[in-house]
């Protein structure tokens, strides 16, 4: 496992903003941070609120919100000096970032897909007669 001081400020930000830029904080972001939805939100907000009064990051923060994933580079580069000014900040960061990345792990890790036989059911999205065994 990484020290959380491993933990770079592009990673942060892309924790904390890409999936709801991608995916607009729908179900799909949901299930595509791995339950760690809170989380996320307490990590973007605490990156917010570092920066409030700050026009050039406020701005970087609206563009990312809108999709721009060009803005998270800018972003990145504004909480790398942030996280090497402010130790507790960096560190509070980086531990609720190193909690996302386990929790995204563990989701990804506990999926298994084992297929034994010939007879295999998609339950999520039964069409036909799904018969099992024999002819």
């Amino acid at each position: 496992m990484e020290p959380i001081t491993a933990i770079a400020a592009a990673e942060i930000v892309k924790i904390a903003f890409q999936e709801f830029a991608k995916s607009g904080a729908g179900e799909l972001a949901k299930k595509s941070v791995g339950g760690a939805i809170d989380l996320i939100k307490n990590l973007r907000d605490k990156i917010k609120a570092k920066f409030q009064g700050d026009e050039r990051v406020e701005k970087a923060l609206i563009e990312v919100e809108q999709g721009n994933s060009e803005a998270l580079g800018k972003v990145a580069k504004y909480l790398d000096i942030e996280l090497d000014e402010d130790e507790v900040f960096a560190k509070e960061v980086r531990q609720i970032a190193q909690q996302i990345i386990n929790i995204q792990n563990q989701n990804n890790s506990s999926r298994e897909y084992n297929n034994y036989g010939r007879d295999q059911i998609n339950i999520e999205n039964i069409q036909g007669n799904p018969r099992i065994g024999g002819s």
